[in-house]
């Protein structure tokens, strides 16, 4: 997001920024976003907003409609304007190289909580402890076998822990040696948003980067992945995404941040759907189709059926993409997520949204 200092408010202008997470309690609000590679934490309670000039009443007007995209806009230039002057101290004015992805992933973060004095939203600089802000960053630790188990001094990483003989046999990659593919002046440089395609450090080689987050089904993920790796050494024409690397933390080779995955050049078939003829479209149905059975035959589950999860590469084949799980529930039933009948539900829904 773009923001501006307007000199009679003091709110901030010419300010860009991705919001990252947050919160809503009944009674708070985290913030949290990043800018230049640096992570900022607003902690905002409603009890430190009473006496007088209280903004109580302003910050659950915010809260209430927070799903607003124009209230969140209104709230982020409300939150972030008490911090503002701080914030310009510690980012750089413009970007002198690719962001790394450890650079990204391993930035310093600053923690700020608001109060109200006298009717005036003002700010205190809190020292970030990784106690009690967690780490968000994504890891993964790979033990030896199903059985072994980290040592006591090592505790259990957020993302969880993946077997080394379920992971694919690709190249390991440390974080400080993949930067964003995309140039200094891009949308996703500028705005720092999470990187999406990157390169390896001095070559032209781009990769789909995917983070290794729990919540979006890493482990499974890469396990499929890598049975489809096993099975392209004689199915060659099976259309799904591929695993080409894993990316580890630097130094620390049992500690994965994430995977990189083919490049596939196009749009999804949620885009590609809006213009497509019905000729392609059932060109398109029928590939998915098959490669879905084909996949039931290798015993995978496809998951999370929609057509976001579906690319059309740029020889107009319909490629498989995400194998995380999960489901999306206008295509597949809850209670039937990650089984075949889940699949073959959300191929039926699939066909019918993509034939409406």
């Amino acid at each position: 997001m773009d923001q501006t200092t307007n000199a009679a408010s003091g709110a901030p202008t010419m300010y860009s920024f991705s919001m990252l997470e947050m919160v809503t309690l009944e009674d708070s609000i985290s913030y949290i976003f990043m800018s230049r590679n640096k992570r900022f934490i607003i902690e905002i309670a409603a009890e430190h907003l009473e006496g007088e000039g209280s903004l109580i009443d302003e910050f659950y007007e915010f809260k209430d409609d927070i799903d607003d995209p124009d209230i969140l806009c209104d709230f982020e230039t409300w939150a972030i304007g008490p911090i503002h002057e701080r914030v310009k101290q510690l980012v750089p004015v413009a970007i002198s190289r690719p962001t790394t992805l450890l650079e990204y992933y391993d930035p310093q973060t600053y923690v700020f909580e608001l109060f109200n004095d006298g009717g005036i939203l003002k700010a205190n600089e809190l020292a970030f402890d990784q106690e009690i802000f967690g780490d968000a960053s994504p890891k993964v630790a790979i033990i030896e076998n199903a059985e072994s188990r980290l040592s006591p001094s090592h505790e259990i990483p957020r993302d969880g822990i993946v077997s080394r003989s379920a992971l694919p046999t690709v190249p390991l990659t440390p974080a400080s040696k993949l930067v964003r593919a995309a140039g200094l002046d891009s949308l996703e440089e500028v705005m720092c948003e999470i990187p999406r395609i990157v390169r390896k450090v001095n070559t032209t080689d781009e990769f789909f980067f995917k983070a290794g987050d729990k919540r979006h089904g890493f482990q499974r993920e890469v396990e499929i992945l890598a049975k489809l790796q096993k099975i392209s050494e004689h199915d060659l024409s099976i259309r799904t995404s591929r695993i080409v690397g894993l990316v580890n933390w630097d130094g620390q080779e049992s500690l994965l941040m994430d995977m990189l995955l083919e490049r596939i050049d196009g749009m999804t078939l949620y885009d590609a759907m809006l213009d497509a003829s019905v000729s392609e479209k059932l060109i398109w149905m029928d590939q998915i189709d098959e490669t879905v059975k084909r996949l039931h035959n290798y015993g995978i589950v496809w998951g999370d059926v929609k057509p976001h999860n579906v690319m059309i590469d740029p020889s107009g084949d319909a490629i498989l993409i995400d194998f995380g799980g999960g489901c999306t529930l206008e295509y597949v039933d809850l209670e039937l997520q990650e089984t075949i009948e889940g699949d073959l539900q959300g191929l039926k829904k699939l066909r019918s949204r993509l034939f409406s």
